[in-house]
């Protein structure tokens, strides 16, 4: 989708705070039935992360998508104001990747994300991106993401203050690399990034600067927080934390105690905390998502070492005066070397993306922790569905990351045709060994052991579970 505006109609509107319209062309909107509606109901009922706002107006059976763009700005324009810095662009494609890879999450796909400089929009910094989503069924002479995404690392290169020619030519050959994908180009970026780190701080080492002052550097830090709740959820929240509040100062109004009096202040510091952990803290079943941040932190003056004739140094083994005198000199000279600069490793065209990440013949290699541990060999875990069909029991492995059942042909990764099966009705998503579940908004519900779930929450399964959909049990199994 190299630009929107080649194949439907955008216009920015200034009134109401700041937002922008699409719409089929300048005249016409679009039909309901263009739109993908499970994709629809994800974005309207949750507060998806690096996603601008949106929301459909319909008049005359003709539906006008908005995304709200009020406080935030234009990417390019923004990088006019506030040059890049490598860490910057580090931390934006970062970002933009992560937006990628969190889609399957959201039951969004990737390719209807708008990777277009033009409707990419930056907050308070460049850790806070927002992409543009298009939720239709078809979309038209749409350049594949990855080649959006690799043109718009290219582009946005041009904006970086003080590009660095080493670490950006091995960006650019892992891009014209035949293996690309979203994982490898992101831990070439955090690897490139930890570097920068590394360097900044050398050099403000080498500079002496920190030995005279602190000096305050950008770095870039991993917030881990749970996904915003729904604004129904939140509305139930809080009801049913007034409720709590009013039934225990009820109790104290009856019984007019001093002792009843402190228990009801200390329920009610309780129940506040309680629902403050449910909007920010722990919810069942619900994964914190990992966004990044800018935050400014003050280097740490380095440590001189000083040698003193009228103190001797603490003795810590039995080393003689002539050990000691000769010692002086070689850390002398020691400190007189002027530090080596650091060489970054060029990627080879000819060989896989895993490979340049890891082989490097003349330095030391930089290996990611897992790799320093050694890894037992992990056995197989096989999880399954079983239901009892007229006295035959079936099985339905559950061999994909999302697993969708319902009666529709098309989007579904099991079909069921059992009486008040919807036609989307509940997705099975990956968790770690296990599965969680999901209900997709099903009339009928979805229960587990009997107890019907939230839709659109995620519950993790456990062996043994029975899973009801309309008139149809499954058994959840694991086994190695």
């Amino acid at each position: 989708m190299s630009n929107l505006l080649e194949l439907y109609h955008v216009d920015h509107l200034e009134s109401n705070g700041g937002y922008m319209k699409l719409k089929q062309t300048s005249e016409k909107g679009f039909a309901a039935t263009d739109f993908q509606e499970l994709q629809l109901k994800m974005i309207q009922s949750n507060d998806i992360p690096r996603l601008l706002p949106m929301s459909l107006e319909e008049i005359n059976d003709e539906i006008t998508v908005f995304y709200k763009t009020e406080g935030l700005r234009k990417l390019r324009p923004f990088a006019k104001e506030r040059p890049l810095s490598m860490q910057n662009y580090y931390a934006l494609f970062i970002n933009i990747i992560q937006a990628l890879q969190d889609s399957n999450n959201n039951m969004l796909s990737e390719d209807r994300f708008v990777l277009d400089e033009e409707y990419i929009y930056i907050g308070e910094g460049y850790h806070q991106v927002y992409l543009m989503y298009v939720p239709l069924k078809e979309i038209n002479n749409q350049q594949p993401i990855y080649e959006s995404l690799k043109k718009l690392l290219l582009n946005i290169a041009g904006e970086v203050k003080g590009l660095n020619g080493t670490q950006f030519k091995t960006i650019l050959n892992y891009v014209k690399d035949p293996g690309f994908s979203l994982h490898g180009i992101k831990q070439l970026l955090s690897q490139l990034q930890r570097q920068g780190n590394q360097n900044q701080e050398e050099e403000t080492d080498e500079r002496g600067e920190s030995s005279q002052q602190p000096k305050e550097i950008t770095k870039i830090k991993k917030v881990r927080k749970l996904p915003p709740l729904a604004s129904k959820m939140k509305t139930y929240s809080i009801l049913i934390g007034v409720l709590l509040l009013a039934s225990v100062w009820k109790l104290y109004l009856d019984s007019g105690s001093t002792a009843m009096l402190i228990v009801s202040i200390v329920l009610s510091l309780a129940i506040i905390a309680g629902v403050y952990v449910f909007w920010f803290v722990w919810r069942p079943g619900v994964e914190p998502i990992i966004t990044e941040k800018e935050v400014k932190v003050k280097s740490k003056p380095a440590k001189q070492l000083s040698l003193r004739k009228d103190k001797p140094a603490a003795k810590t083994g039995p080393a003689t005066e002539s050990q000691t005198a000769e010692a002086i000199p070689a850390l002398a000279m020691a400190d007189s070397q002027p530090v080596p600069e650091q060489k970054f490793t060029q990627f080879d065209q000819t060989s896989s993306p895993e490979e340049n990440l890891t082989e490097n013949n003349d330095q030391t290699t930089l290996l990611d922790e897992k790799e320093m541990i050694p890894q037992k060999a992990k056995k197989k875990i096989r999880n399954y569905l079983t239901i009892d069909r007229d006295g035959v029991m079936e099985e339905i492995q559950l061999d994909k990351d999302n697993f969708v059942i319902g009666r529709a042909e098309k989007g579904t990764d099991f079909m069921e045709k059992g009486v008040g099966i919807s036609r989307l009705h509940v997705e099975f998503v990956k968790l770690s060994d296990t599965y969680g579940i999901k209900d997709l908004g099903a009339k009928n519900g979805t229960y587990i052991n009997n107890e019907k779930i939230i839709p659109y929450k995620i519950y993790e399964l456990s062996n043994d579970d029975t899973i009801q959909i309309g008139k149809m049990a499954y058994t959840y199994k694991v086994s190695e």
